[in-house]
């Protein structure tokens, strides 16, 4: 309930207890995660997705622990792990986005790579068109313009 009512902090500390009795539950420990993310808690965070990992096949994991990282500075190892996401389902543009913008970084900016991924997310075929689509893709064309 707190972590609906983006209570995040609150809901951080309640998610402490069912961490411990719970933590076989990728769902939990990601939602858990989240909160800490969205407080700011980035390692501790990066903690829980490690585990999460574990658990779980899913990419958004490596999304999440990928924007842990650019927040903290950690460039290469948030990367490393949209690389990672991206070998794991290819066709998604998502994280193709979340590398243009971390190569947009001005501490990693990477003229080949930022373009390369940037590319993708303008000329990959969605499966299904979608607002959150176009605008990935409007905010990719102004980070190009920005380097121009």
């Amino acid at each position: 309930m707190l972590y609906n009512s983006k209570a995040y902090e609150a809901a951080g500390e309640g998610y402490e207890e069912l961490v411990s009795l719970m933590g076989h539950k990728p769902e939990l420990l990601f939602e858990a995660a989240q909160c800490l993310s969205k407080s700011e808690r980035f390692e501790k965070a990066n903690r829980l997705l490690e585990r999460v990992m574990k658990l779980s096949g899913d990419p958004m994991i490596h999304y999440m622990a990928a924007k842990n990282e650019q927040s903290m500075g950690n460039y290469q190892k948030a990367e490393d792990l949209l690389l990672h996401a991206i070998d794991m389902l290819p066709e998604r543009i998502y994280p193709y986005y979340l590398l243009t913008k971390l190569y947009s970084e001005p501490g990693f900016f990477q003229k080949d790579k930022f373009l390369k991924a940037a590319n993708a997310v303008l000329e990959k075929e969605p499966k299904v068109e979608s607002t959150a689509i176009r605008e990935m893709r409007e905010e990719v064309k102004i980070l190009i313009q920005n380097r121009k």
